[in-house]
C-alpha cells in the first residue's frame, strides 16, 4: 500500500489503540540498483529482530506471540514488500489478530530503522509522507472533455467515478462547445453554453469533493478556466493552475511533466506561508514552542499549525489532567509502564483528530523550539 491510499478513515484505523503487543517496523528503502538490492536483507534483519524482542518481553503471552513469530518467519511481510516500485520508506505494520500491512512511501527526509511493540501502531513517519506528498485533485477542464485526476507525490491517478470523465452535454453536433464557427455575433449563445458546460462539471466535482475534500489543481483554457471561477463553489479551493488547451488528450506522464512547476510552486508557496506564520504569531504572542508548551495548546484545541522536525523523538505519558510529562528512556530500553516510547506520535494524532494543520519539516528548522513550535487560533 502507498500513502494516496491513506484516507482519513484508514489513517484513523490505524491510529486506533490495539491489544498488546502491536508490532510497527520502519526502514530505508531504495529505488534503483545497486542499493535496493540490500533492501530485502534489511527487512530479514527487521524481522528477526523483532521476533528476538517478542521473545524476550514477559509482557507477551504465549498465544500472541506463537501467532506473531509465525508471520515473522514466513514469507508473508516479504511477499506484501514490492521491491520493484519501492520508494523512500517501509513500514510494516503487525498485530496478533490482524492480517499484516506493507507501507511503501516517498519522504523528503531521512527514514530511520525502528521496532517499535507497543499498544499503537508507530504512524509518524507515514503521517509525515502523506503531507509532504499531499493528495490533490487536478481537473482538466477542456471543451471536448473534462477529466478528474487525483494527484500524490508528483503522480496522476485518472478517476473514473463522480461522473468522470465529463463530456458536454449537447443536443446534436452542431451545437457542440465551443464551435469557432459561431462567431462574434454568437457571444452570447456561446458564453450560456459555457456556462452550462462548466455547471454540469461543477455538479461532478462536488461530488468528488464530498467524497475527498482536497485542494484543487486547475488545467484548462483561460475561457474555460474564468468561467470556473466565476460559477464554481469550489473555486476557494484551487491552489494552482495551468493554462493549457487539448490537456483532455495528454498521455498521464505528458500531463506529470506539465504539472511539475506547478506543484513545485505550491510546496514552495506553503513552506514560505509556514515560516511567515511563525513569524506573525510571535508578533501577536499567539507563538508556542517546545514539546509541553505545543501539547497543552493541542490538548486544549487553541493550536492552529503545528511544525514538527522529522527526527524529534521523546518518550512521556499524560496524566489524569492531560499534563505532559517527558521520560528519559534509554536507546533500546524498554519505557515504564505507562510511558509512550514516541509521545510525538500522541501528539501529531491528536493534532490532527483537532483539525490543527501538521507539517513536519527538516531537523535543524526550528533551532529555538526544541523540534516542534505551532501558532495559536486565539
Amino acid at each position: 500500500m502507498r500513502t494516496s491510499d491513506l484516507t482519513p478513515a484508514v489513517l484513523k484505523d490505524l491510529r486506533r489503540p490495539r491489544p498488546f503487543p502491536a508490532i510497527s517496523l520502519l526502514m530505508p528503502t531504495h529505488r534503483a540498483r545497486p542499493d535496493n538490492e540490500q533492501d530485502r536483507i534489511r527487512l530479514r534483519n527487521l524481522l528477526s529482530e523483532a521476533v528476538r524482542r517478542l521473545k524476550e518481553d514477559p509482557e507477551v503471552d504465549r498465544e500472541s506471540r506463537i501467532r506473531l513469530e509465525r508471520q515473522l518467519g514466513e514469507d508473508t511481510v516479504l511477499r506484501l514488500f514490492d521491491a520493484q516500485r519501492a520508494e523512500d520508506g517501509l513500514l510494516v505494520l503487525l498485530a496478533p489478530d490482524e492480517d499484516p500491512q506493507a507501507w511503501q512511501f516517498i519522504s523528503p527526509h531521512d527514514i530511520p530503522e525502528r521496532v517499535e511493540i507497543t499498544t499503537t501502531y508507530l504512524t509518524r513517519n507515514l503521517v509525515a509522507a502523506h503531507l509532504y506528498a499531499r493528495p490533490y485533485w487536478v481537473l482538466v477542464l477542456d471543451q471536448e472533455e473534462s477529466r478528474l485526476y487525483l494527484a500524490h507525490a508528483g503522480s496522476l491517478t485518472e478517476v473514473t467515478a463522480h461522473g468522470f470523465p465529463a463530456k458536454p452535454q449537447v443536443p446534436d453536433r452542431a451545437d457542440a462547445l465551443p464551435g469557432p464557427a459561431y462567431g462574434t455575433d454568437r457571444t452570447g449563445y456561446r458564453a450560456a453554453r459555457v456556462g452550462q458546460y462548466v455547471s454540469d462539471v461543477e455538479e461532478r466535482l462536488a461530488r468528488a469533493m464530498t467524497d475527498r475534500n482536497l485542494p484543487l489543481v486547475l488545467v484548462g483554457s483561460p475561457e474555460l478556466t474564468t468561467a470556473f471561477g466565476k460559477i464554481s463553489r469550489h473555486a476557494g479551493a484551487t491552489v494552482g493552475g495551468l493554462e493549457l488547451t487539448g490537456a483532455e488528450k495528454h498521455a498521464v506522464p505528458q500531463l506529470e511533466k506539465r504539472l511539475e512547476p506547478v506543484f513545485r510552486r505550491i510546496r514552495e508557496d506553503r513552506a514560505q506561508q509556514a515560516r511567515a506564520d511563525l513569524d506573525a504569531a510571535r508578533g501577536r504572542k499567539a507563538y508556542v514552542a517546545g514539546l509541553a508548551e505545543v501539547w497543552n495548546t493541542v490538548m486544549d484545541h487553541r493550536a492552529a499549525l503545528v511544525l514538527v522536525e522529522e527526527g524529534l523523538r521523546a518518550a512521556g505519558r499524560a496524566d489524569e489532567n492531560h499534563q505532559l510529562h517527558v521520560v528519559d528512556v534509554p536507546e533500546g530500553e524498554p519505557a515504564p509502564e505507562g510511558v509512550e516510547t514516541d509521545i510525538v506520535d500522541s501528539l501529531v494524532e491528536a493534532a490532527l483528530d483537532a483539525d490543527t494543520e501538521v507539517r513536519f519539516v527538516p531537523d535543524g528548522t526550528l533551532p529555538d523550539s526544541v523540534g516542534i513550535a505551532g501558532t495559536l487560533r486565539y
